[in-house]
């Protein structure tokens, strides 16, 4: 029984080993969209069969196919589940952080407050806020 179990987890390890990285990361978000649409049916309280009437489908197989993990999903499919689950599962916002801008009121400073060290000290803490805000995302 040993012999068979290390021989399978050999096999599994050369087909595993034989797959692309490019071809590893379309099958990982093929999966990670299967999950997404299950997640928000499950966050409606839907079956199949809801997801199905709600888009119009005759087949209940269609969505179980959608849900393997291994479906090539068009954008077109991914719009129209999208909008029968209200969710928005392309994202083609901007993946840059949008800029953060800070006011800096200055009042009744000093006569002799020194320029420079004061504007060495907003430089940073301007820094650190944004690292700060940069990294919760």
């Amino acid at each position: 029984m040993k012999k068979m179990k290390q021989k399978n987890n050999n096999i599994i390890s050369e087909i595993l080993g034989s797959i692309l990285p490019n071809e590893a990361k379309k099958i990982e978000n093929k999966m990670l969209l299967a999950a997404k649409i299950d997640d928000a049916m499950k966050a409606k309280g839907w079956k199949k069969k809801d997801l199905m009437n709600a888009m119009g489908k005759k087949n209940p197989s269609e969505v179980t196919r959608w849900l393997s993990g291994t479906h090539n999903f068009t954008v077109d499919l991914l719009t129209e589940i999208g909008l029968a689950l209200d969710t928005d599962f392309l994202n083609l916002g901007t993946t840059s952080p949008k800029p953060i801008v800070f006011h800096i009121e200055i009042e009744n400073q000093p006569a002799n407050f020194p320029q420079n060290n004061f504007a060495n000290e907003i430089q940073k803490r301007y820094s650190y806020y944004r690292e700060t805000l940069l990294t919760r995302n």
